[in-house]
């Protein structure tokens, strides 16, 4: 290293925390020498700050650390300051005095007794008038922890950074929680590290070799990079000589035990003065909960759905009926700027981040989501839980809205997580016995039967049936509409007895508390048609469809969309029956009145698009119906994916046509589609998967 002249002091490891499980990541350590290292004399000196901030527990302190072990050599100073508190600062600036070469500051101050506080400003002063001295421009100040936020005076000990850089030279390195600091000078947002790289963490940790067995990979994903977490879990796992799997079945069963959320087990590290994972962010978490209730409240919220796509529409279901909600969630939902407030607050603290991929989403650290879920306990917990199932239930949207499908496979996954918990719950013996939550359980019923999920779909029904008789009584109409979608589920799932007799409970019902003509009563009626016609009960369908047509008609006119699923319904009849001008009628007038209504793309449109390819292939109008069963399965691939029921019906439609036109590979090739989709779907043993596996049966003899 060049002379550095008077100003060269000794390197000292005192207040940096030494880690000996250091895992080095190659790429921000470059970032950090680009930014920082001294370049060299020609080019005009002036100051070099890099700002290095992230989640609690992400490796900012360890790499800074590191940086500083690494190039100590070519800074002329390198000192370590603690930027916990304003206090904690000029402590460690005060410290530094003494390093410093003799006559260069005063010989009191330099070995000063600090008895006030006074004595530590003046000290702290002083140590920094040395570092702006013109020619001292050298060296590295590293401020590790600035976690506190100064804009809010709510926190003690909070100050502002920038009063405490000398002069305009130098290189200093910040590590932060608050996002915000990076306005300073360069910055990365330090991330959790890849697979390899959190293998290595947990190998080296653990002081084992080899590869991981799959538990221990499960483990990985669970921890997602996280260092702290990596480094606890190894370090546990050594300790107690336990093996992966059991560490993994603790971390889903008893978080709070093994995380040490009461203070007992959750053995801090060695390494991290901040503790361990659980006491990591609860610091951040209380700041947070100090200057705006709403984010930590949504925060609480967000633990219990799912943490990788959070966005303020996932919140609607708040808007209506604002009796049923807490005050805060109508605020945060009905109000965006209110919204953003809490969630920047989170962003700034690092609490969560912002999805690079989808405008307008964040998302949470697996880790930090799990601990959101333990923050709280019985009462509260169930409480927001249940919140968490009414806003996702109630978000779902009804098969009647344009682009419903979007929304439902983005609420897809937190229907899991909600699910996920509601067993939970039931599994303790309890239950939900509120209407909120019980009308929210059906609507996720709901949303898993339209997704072709029909094992998840009975049992919410079954859950939210169960809850409605005991809240409401076995009449209500609320009971009788789950009643009702059962019947739906059972008929998709080929259970045609079960379905028959829950239909016939709901009818009963419905007539009695709603009367013959009511659209609800004519729904279940038009139900039982389409039962009737899957049972071959032609006659008895066309009446149950003649009723529901014309009191629908009746009740909400011709071009409604509800009266025009049951035009379709009389399509399908009369095709059956041979009828097949009538038929081709029905389905040309719900398809005007669909396309209209509903849009050419809408599912429901699809269906009867579907429904003409089949007309025309009866018919022997081969090349219509391909461009019918084309144009329904694109839409359907792009409404509901490859895989869903209604996608894999049209496939195995195709099929039967290709057989026709005797192009047999093609056939053969829609059949496998159809057939490996449906026993995903359904299972070997429905109704659906059987024909299917039937029709591939007839090909080799149509080959022959």
């Amino acid at each position: 290293s060049s002379d550095y002249g008077p100003y060269r002091t000794s390197f000292s490891l005192q207040g940096v925390p030494v880690s000996n499980h250091f895992v080095a990541r190659p790429s921000v350590t470059a970032e950090l020498e680009e930014c920082l290292l001294p370049r060299c004399r020609s080019r005009e000196i002036q100051r070099r700050i890099f700002v290095l901030y992230g989640l609690g527990g992400i490796g900012k302190t360890q790499l800074a650390a590191d940086f500083a072990r690494r190039h100590q050599a070519v800074f002329s100073s390198v000192f370590w300051l603690d930027g916990r508190s304003e206090d904690r600062l000029r402590q460690s600036l005060a410290s530094c005095a003494a390093r410093i070469p003799e006559g260069q500051v005063s010989e009191r101050r330099r070995n000063a007794l600090l008895h006030s506080e006074e004595d530590l400003k003046t000290v702290a002063a002083d140590v920094l008038d040395w570092l702006a001295q013109p020619d001292n421009s050298d060296w590295l100040l590293i401020f590790d922890n600035v976690d506190q936020d100064v804009d809010h005076g709510s926190e003690t000990g909070a100050y502002d950074v920038r009063r405490y850089l000398p002069g305009d030279h130098g290189s200093v390195l910040i590590t932060t929680r608050l996002s915000r600091l990076a306005q300073l000078g360069e910055s990365t947002r330090l991330r959790g590290v890849d697979e390899q790289l959190a293998n290595a963490i947990f190998q080296q940790w653990r002081g084992a070799e080899g590869a991981l067995d799959e538990a221990g990979r499960e483990l990985l994903g669970l921890l997602d990079g996280l260092p702290l977490a990596l480094a606890q879990a190894a370090s546990y796992i050594r300790e107690t000589g336990l093996d992966n799997a059991s560490y993994v079945r603790l971390y889903k069963q008893q978080w709070d035990d093994l995380m040490g959320l009461d203070g007992e087990s959750g053995s801090p590290l060695v390494d991290y003065e901040q503790g361990s994972v659980a006491t990591t962010w609860t610091v951040s978490f209380k700041a947070v909960e100090a200057q705006n209730k709403n984010a930590a409240n949504l925060l609480r919220l967000w633990a219990f759905v799912d943490g990788r796509d959070l966005w303020h529409g996932l919140l609607q279901a708040a808007v209506e009926g604002r009796e049923q909600w807490p005050e805060w969630l109508c605020d945060v939902a009905g109000n965006e700027v209110r919204y953003l407030d809490a969630v920047r607050l989170l962003l700034r603290y690092s609490m969560i981040e912002s999805q690079e991929a989808v405008q307008g989403s964040h998302m949470m650290h697996p880790v930090v989501h799990r601990w959101a879920s333990h923050i709280q306990d019985g009462a509260e917990k169930r409480e927001v839980l249940r919140l968490a199932v009414m806003v996702v239930g109630l978000s779902v949207p009804s098969r009647t809205i344009k682009d419903y499908w979007v929304i439902q496979r983005r609420l897809l996954p937190h229907a899991e997580r909600c699910s996920w918990w509601i067993a939970e719950i039931y599994k303790a013996r309890r239950s939900f016995d509120d209407t909120g939550a019980i009308d929210a359980m059906h609507m996720l019923g709901l949303l898993y039967a339209d997704q072709g999920r029909l094992t998840e779909a009975e049992s919410m029904y079954q859950r939210a049936l169960e809850g409605t008789e005991k809240a409401l009584g076995r009449d209500h109409t609320s009971t009788l509409d789950t009643v009702n979608n059962l019947g739906l589920l059972y008929t998709d799932q080929g259970r045609l007895t079960e379905a028959e007799s829950m239909y016939q409970r709901a009818l009963e019902g419905k007539e009695k508390a709603l009367g013959r003509d009511h659209t609800s009563t004519l729904d279940t009626v038009n139900n039982l048609g389409i039962l009737y016609r899957d049972q071959g009960r032609l006659t008895e369908a066309e009446s149950m469809y003649q009723r529901a047509l014309e009191g629908t008609e009746k009740a909400l006119g011709r071009d409604h969309t509800s009266t025009l699923g049951m035009v379709n319904n009389l399509g399908l009849l009369y095709t059956d029956q041979g009828r097949l001008t009538e038929a081709e009628s029905m389905y040309q007038r719900a398809l005007e009145g669909k396309e209209k209504a509903l849009g050419r793309d809408h599912t429901s449109t699809l269906d009867t698009v579907n429904n003409l390819g089949i007309l025309y292939r009866d018919q022997g109008r081969l090349t219509e119906a391909e461009s019918m069963y084309q144009r329904a399965l694109e839409g359907t691939e792009k409404a509901l994916g490859r895989d869903h029921t209604s996608t894999l019906d049209t496939v195995n439609n195709l099929g039967l046509l290709y057989t026709d036109q005797g192009r047999l590979t093609e056939a053969e090739s829609m059949y496998q589609r159809a057939l490996s989709g449906f026993r995903v779907a359904l299972g070997p043993s429905h109704w659906k998967t059987q024909r299917v596996m039937q029709n591939l049966d007839l090909l080799p003899h149509a080959k022959g």
